[in-house]
């Protein structure tokens, strides 16, 4: 029979234990310790967001700085692997991603965040409620009837963002991997991930001249379809294939020597005058 216990959710940050990298096992630990046991607020840019209940934001790059895990791919991959698995859904509409926790609510007892304590309960009656495997199906499961299940023929939900673009009124955009490839497609002669660089570095030089988030993917449509008709990969291409330019005293020896030409009257076309041929017989001594 399956038995509960309780942890302290600054588990992995208490001293006695050494800084390593987490296992899957203490990242998905982590999550569920971050969760919100009550309803709260988050602020991001400008903008406060509700956070319901078992749920958190946090950007990719946090959550791979705190498990200490190689790349923000592999985390990315983590939460996709969740997904699939109906354990987490995820929603990347702010700039961060809103992580939520499927069943929190089940199995995370919500007195035991209390901060103010309860008058104590008998002994067996604690005992019963702390130990006992909640009486529901599937008990050996952290798979979710509250979030939907996943469509078997349908992608998984909406994947964390790979760059965040800068809105008015200090909002971001998330730009996910979907994105991505659709744009990819639909113009396939850009490098669509070094578009969306540049257009976060312009977005940051030109504060004055930023989208609104609602505006953002019109923004970014325009953006690449400007560059799909100048060739996109193929003029960046070709215009680093280009011979040097001349460099100031060679344009002006060029210059100088085109008017030399124009004022003597000199000429590189072919002469066509009468030609007399001089073989070494006509010189002869007078």
């Amino acid at each position: 029979m399956s038995r509960w216990v309780r942890m302290q959710v600054d588990l992995h940050e208490h001293s006695v234990f050494a800084p390593e990298p987490f296992t899957e096992r203490e990242a998905w630990q982590w999550m569920i310790g971050r969760a919100a046991w009550k309803e709260t607020a988050h602020r991001v840019g400008a903008s406060v967001h509700k956070v319901p209940v078992g749920s958190f934001f946090a950007t990719i790059r946090e959550m791979q700085a705190v498990w200490k895990w190689t790349s923000t791919r592999r985390v990315a991959q983590f939460l996709d692997l969740l997904t699939s698995q109906n354990m987490i859904e995820t929603r990347s509409e702010t700039g961060k991603t809103l992580v939520t926790v499927c069943n929190y609510v089940r199995y995370q007892n919500g007195e035991t965040h209390s901060e103010t304590p309860e008058s104590p309960k008998p002994k067996q009656e604690r005992n019963t409620k702390d130990t006992n495997t909640p009486t529901t199906k599937d008990t050996s499961s952290l798979r979710s009837d509250v979030c939907p299940e996943p469509d078997e023929s349908a992608p998984a939900s909406s994947s964390p963002s790979v760059i965040d673009l800068p809105a008015t009124q200090g909002q971001v955009v998330g730009i996910s991997q979907a994105d991505v490839a659709e744009w990819q497609s639909a113009f396939p002669a850009v490098d669509v991930p070094q578009q969306l660089r540049a257009m976060r570095q312009w977005l940051i030089a030109n504060e004055r001249n930023r989208k609104t988030a609602r505006g953002m993917r019109k923004f970014v449509v325009s953006w690449l379809s400007r560059d799909q008709d100048r060739g996109g990969r193929l003029a960046t291409f070709q215009h680093s294939q280009a011979p040097p330019q001349k460099s100031a005293f060679q344009q002006r020896q060029d210059s100088i020597y085109q008017k030399l030409k124009r004022e003597t009257g000199d000429r590189d076309d072919e002469f066509a005058g009468t030609t007399l041929d001089l073989g070494s017989g006509d010189y002869r001594p007078h």
